[in-house]
């Protein structure tokens, strides 16, 4: 999750490093603009496909055995994404947040990461169930997010 989809870090760092072979933007309002679809479709390097889906069509389609053979990387733009589809994780989804910016009644969760208490509670439920990292890069640490309850208590 990255609430700037494709960018720079993706294309150098997550595509090359893992040899992506299809990207997928699940995301409602660049699934609806055409000129947002164009760009994003103009900035993979030569080889990678993408789809651009809304959430409801990624849903559906991701559980058929179209992607069965890709290397695929799933960009959302946000934690209400990321919610909306969170009966669909399981052991061999890899869920990572790299960057949300920093905007005003956003609490610090890690340098690259800045949520709002309710952004923190969804991740916390699927935290129950799943690992989730905070992860800019490929080749850099990845962080597990363990309890993000101590950010809402004011415990860092």
């Amino acid at each position: 999750m990255d609430d700037r989809l494709i960018h720079g870090q993706v294309i150098e760092g997550w595509l090359k490093h893992f040899k992506i072979n299809h990207v997928i933007i699940a995301n409602d309002k660049v699934a609806q603009n055409p000129l947002q679809k164009m760009i994003y479709a103009s900035t993979l390097p030569p080889g990678t496909e993408i789809s651009i889906l809304t959430i409801a069509d990624f849903i559906s389609s991701f559980r058929s055995d179209r992607y069965k053979k890709d290397y695929v990387l799933v960009l959302l733009e946000s934690v209400d994404d990321l919610y909306a589809i969170k009966t669909m994780i399981n052991d061999d989804i890899y869920v990572n947040i790299g960057c949300v910016a920093c905007r005003e009644h956003k609490i610090e969760v890690s340098n690259t990461v800045f949520l709002n208490p309710d952004e923190i509670k969804k991740i916390c439920e699927i935290r129950q169930n799943h690992e989730v990292f905070i992860h800019k890069v490929a080749w850099e640490p990845s962080v597990e997010i363990r309890n993000f309850n101590n950010i809402l208590e004011g415990n860092l």
